[in-house]
């Protein structure tokens, strides 16, 4: 059943890009490579890939310098590239020219000035980048940080360098990342661990639901805003101990449930990490449902996120949460009851005259590589 986009804003109670269509099927690294020749003229120094990454938890505690759980995705960004003179970046798709002000645009500048910085590229010299996506652009899937990852990985290879420069957490993931594995990552240093997380042995997939749902308005600023007035009167949050007697000290409810979710919030990630060392993959479920639980009242309710993941509970999941700030959720779910899954999925959605969502199922995969 068809709805209009001011129908969609008025039941999803958010901002709605419309129906999310198929998935984003990126171009071949051959196709990448013609289509670089054409708009440039002249090949590219080659051809690098940076994966998307999913947050299982923990990844909106970055502002009282918390850590988070993430795993690598089998689709990310493409990017065929090569030097150029100038100090320029000729930034493009195979669909065309991206303005400046673009999140891939802005990824790529980020990762020049990262490389001239730390000495990758030289002052006089600018790049061509053409990037091939297999990622939802705003989705909490980590779009621009793959871009500025294969970016900056490319520019480390032609400098001959051990690795690349800057690129903060989202890159420092992407770059650790292994297949069957997930990384911990320190939101404050950017430091990182690599944790088994092995669900193809363990029978279980991550199945990602892309509703296509926006917040009004970004809740990063005022999230970060108010635990830092919260840390002005508890100290740095990571170190508080005693929860009932530090929110007690808060007169402002909300700040109490940011505090609330932020503190403990890191006593579920050390249990997964605690699970996950073990060697107990399966058994993080309960650990990511009680994430999503303890994030109402963070202030990040979607009525269409709030549907999947209730929807793929009933279905058989044995945990689901969302992730990141967009309207996208996931689930731990038994390999043989994904096609269950989103089919109960995509009908709670139609049922409520909803545009379906993307799905799609996937393990924890490599992390950013040079294709050639």
């Amino acid at each position: 059943m068809g709805v209009t986009g001011a129908r969609v804003r008025a039941v999803l109670g958010a901002r709605a890009r419309g129906p999310v269509g198929d998935w984003p099927e990126a171009p071949s690294d051959a196709d990448l490579r013609d289509g670089y020749a054409r708009r440039f003229g002249t090949a590219p120094e080659g051809v690098w890939h940076a994966p998307g990454r999913l947050a299982l938890m923990g990844e909106h505690t970055a502002a009282s310098g918390g850590a988070a759980l993430f795993v690598a995705l089998p689709w990310g960004v493409t990017v065929a590239l090569g030097t150029a003179p100038g100090r320029r970046a000729h930034v493009a798709t195979p669909d065309g020219r991206l303005g400046a002000r673009s999140p891939a645009a802005r990824a790529v500048a980020r990762a020049v000035a990262d490389a001239r910085e730390g000495g990758l590229l030289a002052p006089g010299r600018g790049v061509r980048v053409l990037i091939g996506s297999g990622l939802p652009e705003h989705a909490s899937l980590g779009y621009a940080a793959a871009v500025g990852a294969a970016v900056s990985l490319a520019l480390a290879d032609l400098a001959g360098a051990d690795r690349p420069t800057g690129g903060g957490v989202d890159q420092a993931v992407v770059l650790a990342a292994r297949a069957g594995h997930a990384v911990r990552a320190n939101l404050g240093s950017g430091r990182t661990t690599v944790l088994p997380f092995d669900l193809e042995a363990a029978g279980q997939r991550l199945v990602v639901v892309e509703t296509g749902a926006l917040p009004r308005r970004d809740p990063r600023p005022p999230r970060a805003a108010e635990l830092a007035r919260a840390q002005e009167v508890l100290g740095p949050l990571r170190s508080v101990q005693d929860l009932p007697a530090a929110l007690r000290r808060l007169q402002n409810p909300a700040l109490r449930q940011r505090v609330e979710y932020a503190v403990t919030e890191v006593h579920r990630l050390n249990a997964a990490v605690g699970l996950l060392r073990a060697g107990r993959a399966a058994e993080t479920g309960p650990v990511l449902s009680a994430s999503h639980l303890s994030l109402r009242g963070f202030g990040l309710r979607l009525p269409a996120v709030e549907l999947a993941v209730e929807t793929a509970a009933r279905a058989g999941a044995r945990g689901a949460r969302r992730t990141g700030w967009a309207g996208t959720a996931f689930a731990l779910v038994p390999e043989g009851r994904v096609a269950g899954l989103g089919s109960a999925v995509r009908e709670a959605f139609t049922g409520r005259g909803w545009p379906p969502p993307r799905i799609r199922a996937l393990v924890p995969s490599d992390g950013a590589s040079r294709r050639g």
